[in-house]
């Protein structure tokens, strides 16, 4: 029966594997039509190119750590090596539709692997909620006024000041990370209503809350230099200084992110940096498409080789669990 069951698992995991690669394909696919010629004339500096997917990968460690940091708060724990297996695994279900299938494998991999439900659950819900609103207050620090170049609003006359912008969003983040852990519970029942499991409704710990939020900040500013890296490795028509690449890159990210038709944000994160790129003045119309493209081609290639070679060693793991008893 031992022997079946990993199998069983065995089986599950390379199907989600198989089903994220045809999603990631297909959209990538859909794109390529139309962006490959300007392909053709492209030169890679792969000194930028490999800074930015280093402090990319340096990013993904921060991360982990910041969320076994979480599941110590819930008084659980898990060495780094699983701790990373879960988190690279469970960061395939973003390229499926829906972004909950991330966070419900997330738990699902902890609880297996020995962690509490309500620590599972509740610090992967944690990681994500707190991420947006991060990122928006990052947003509004890096852009300040020039948002309101980036849709279309005529600069000379400014609806709001950047600083009036900043303390709007700090007061609203502050809110907003204030009343998250009564918010967070009835998140994990709506996700247990998506999945159609029984969630546990967690309580979560105030300083799980500040600890996640001064985490992913950090995470967005290192997420947007190496966006400026790679631009500029792909493109010597890049410019602009870091706090605009970090405005884009997160304000990107979250568009696809919060477009849960969207696996992966692909084609919504891609239509954003086309968009915003030349109002921000970072890169032409032509040349901000080319880096676009290519930097998703890039960031697939970091976030799911990662975790299909993790999958791999898992499922072998289950293969030989079962195989000794």
């Amino acid at each position: 029966m031992a022997t079946r069951n990993a199998r069983i698992v065995r089986v599950g995991q390379w199907l989600l594997a198989a089903i994220v690669i045809a999603f990631a394909g297909r959209e990538l696919a859909r794109q390529w039509g139309d962006i490959a010629p300007a392909f053709r004339n492209l030169r890679i500096d792969w000194r930028y190119v490999g800074a930015s997917g280093a402090l990319v990968l340096a990013t993904y460690l921060l991360l982990i750590e910041s969320w076994r940091t979480m599941l110590r708060v819930w008084a659980s724990s898990l060495p780094f090596g699983a701790a990373a297996r879960i988190w690279f695994v469970s960061n395939l279900g973003k390229y499926v539709p829906g972004k909950v299938w991330q966070i419900a494998a997330m738990g699902a991999m902890a609880q297996r692997a020995g962690v509490p439900a309500v620590a599972a659950i509740g610090s992967s819900l944690v990681v994500n909620l707190v991420n947006i609103i991060a990122g928006a207050a990052i947003i509004a620090v890096t852009a300040g006024d020039r948002i309101a170049i980036a849709v279309g609003v005529d600069s000379a006359t400014p609806i709001i000041s950047t600083r009036a912008v900043v303390t709007i969003v700090a007061i609203i983040g502050v809110a907003a990370l204030a009343i998250a852990p009564t918010m967070i519970p009835r998140l994990a029942t709506l996700a247990g209503r998506v999945t159609g499991r029984a969630l546990p409704i967690p309580t979560v710990p105030s300083r799980a809350i500040w600890i996640a939020a001064a985490t992913t900040a950090t995470s967005w500013v290192l997420y947007g230099v190496a966006f400026a890296f790679f631009a500029k490795g792909v493109s010597p028509a890049a410019t602009g200084n870091a706090s605009s690449y970090i405005a884009v890159y997160t304000g990107s990210y979250l568009a696809g992110y919060l477009a849960l038709f969207a696996p992966g944000g692909v084609g919504v994160r891609e239509a954003v940096l086309v968009l915003a790129m030349p109002r921000f003045q970072l890169a032409p119309a032509a040349d901000a498409a080319v880096i676009a493209v290519a930097s998703r081609l890039w960031l697939t290639v970091l976030e799911i080789v990662p975790g299909l070679l993790m999958l791999r060693r898992t499922g072998s793991r289950a293969a030989a669990d079962g195989s000794h008893r």
